[in-house]
């Protein structure tokens, strides 16, 4: 019974205040909406090269690349690049072309080129780390960009995996 005694007193105060009133007036209300939409921005639709191996070159990379890029052969239009000497410590970086752009679960969006949705997730397993970044191209074609380093840290690997993104859609062409 106490705590309502406050609660009652509020209601008897607003109940014996007098009320104002007011003359109607011509107001015009605006009424702004925010609508949710899952479909990627593409403020400039791009086409993918013919070869995934195209998008990135020796020279975007910080050491020497360790043989020649290549199909990685456990994903259809895919491209492996090795940074390093040909060791388990190598950095791996492959980029795959996709279909249409989808966030992936657990991954942050973010914006890069001119306009264009790009999402990042990190996983990691026993001394690995490996993170995708996700590129929105145009609204049937996507790809993405893989960094695969063992001993290294998610900070890390995700600014390669969105650097090398970012270098890889400069090369794209407009459609």
């Amino acid at each position: 019974m106490k705590r309502l005694i406050p609660l009652l007193l509020l209601l008897a105060g607003c109940s014996s205040a007098p009320v104002a009133t007011t003359t109607p007036s011509s107001t015009t209300e605006t009424t702004t909406t925010t609508v949710t939409t899952t479909s990627p921005r593409i403020d400039t639709p791009r086409k993918l090269v013919a070869d995934p191996c195209q998008l990135l070159t020796a020279a975007d990379f910080d050491t020497p690349l360790s043989g020649t890029p290549q199909p990685y052969p456990d994903m259809p239009r895919s491209c492996a690049f090795r940074e390093g000497n040909g060791t388990e410590s190598d950095l791996i970086v492959l980029v795959v072309f996709a279909d249409a752009y989808a966030r992936p679960a657990n991954s942050f969006e973010m914006l890069i080129g001119d306009g264009h949705t790009a999402s990042s997730s990190c996983a990691t397993g026993p001394d690995v780390v490996e993170c995708t970044t996700h590129v929105a191209v145009n609204a049937t074609e996507s790809f993405k960009v893989i960094a695969h380093l063992r001993k290294g840290n998610a900070d890390q690997v995700a600014a390669i995996s969105q650097g090398k993104a970012r270098q890889a859609f400069k090369r794209l062409v407009t459609s």
